[in-house]
């Protein structure tokens, strides 16, 4: 398993608490998990940039899959597949770096590996609506 696939189950990990606790400081979180054994081989300054950047844009990433999402609601997504989702659309719109294809492959691995067998198709296709939707506009 490659650094950047540990540091979004770091990142994911981190995003799930904080929505679990209804947490706006992620630093603490974070702080945490990465004194743990459980990221041992994640790359932090990844991983956080992953939470920040969801924490930052949470208003518009919401939004976007709020839109996304046929006939169902951001609130009512279980936690970590709103966690996963929140993280790829982030990457998508926002993290240059990360190719829209890269993005979908992790956030279902990341599906397959934490949530039941409904999760991983509901998440590639709404954020594959979101990187088609991305790639539309002028």
């Amino acid at each position: 398993m490659g650094a950047r696939h540990k540091s979004r189950e770091a990142a994911l990990a981190i995003l799930y608490q904080a929505d679990l606790l209804k947490e706006e400081n992620a630093g603490g979180l974070s702080a945490g998990y990465f004194a743990t054994d459980e990221a041992e081989g994640a790359d932090q300054k990844f991983a956080e940039s992953l939470v920040y950047g969801v924490k930052r844009n949470l208003a518009e990433i919401d939004e976007k899959l709020g839109s996304a999402l046929k006939n169902w609601e951001v609130g009512r997504l279980g936690y970590m597949e709103r966690a996963i989702l929140r993280m790829g659309v982030f990457e998508i719109l926002f993290d240059r770096t990360t190719p829209d294809a890269v993005a979908i492959d992790e956030a279902v691995k990341l599906a397959k590996s934490f949530c039941d067998a409904d999760s991983p198709p509901l998440i590639n296709a709404t954020l594959d609506r979101i990187s088609k939707e991305k790639q539309q506009e002028p």
